[in-house]
């Protein structure tokens, strides 16, 4: 699964450099491929000015490491997962 460090985000093979503008991916699809492979969920949270973020919770719904700033550092971490990558091709 992922590592609870900081998140940052992975040029894996699978993973090609992409802007946030050309995300294929909405939020509920990284939800639900998160939930459809791992004991995980994803959520839409607010940091401390109030900007939206997202945080991916483990299976007793503590959260794993910061929350991430946009839906893009999502992407790139949740498909390092093999699941979850083939998961979201689906909607390709």
């Amino acid at each position: 699964m992922w590592s609870s460090a900081r998140h940052q985000p992975i040029n894996a093979d699978h993973n090609t450099m992409i802007s946030l503008s050309k995300l294929p991916y909405n939020f509920r699809q990284l939800k639900e491929a998160v939930q459809a492979c791992t004991p995980c969920t994803l959520v839409k949270t607010r940091d401390e000015d109030g900007d939206r973020t997202y945080t991916l919770l483990d299976g007793c719904g503590d959260p794993m490491g910061d929350a991430f700033p946009d839906l893009l550092e999502v992407y790139y971490l949740i498909t390092n997962d093999q699941d979850v990558f083939n998961y979201l091709t689906r909607y390709n």
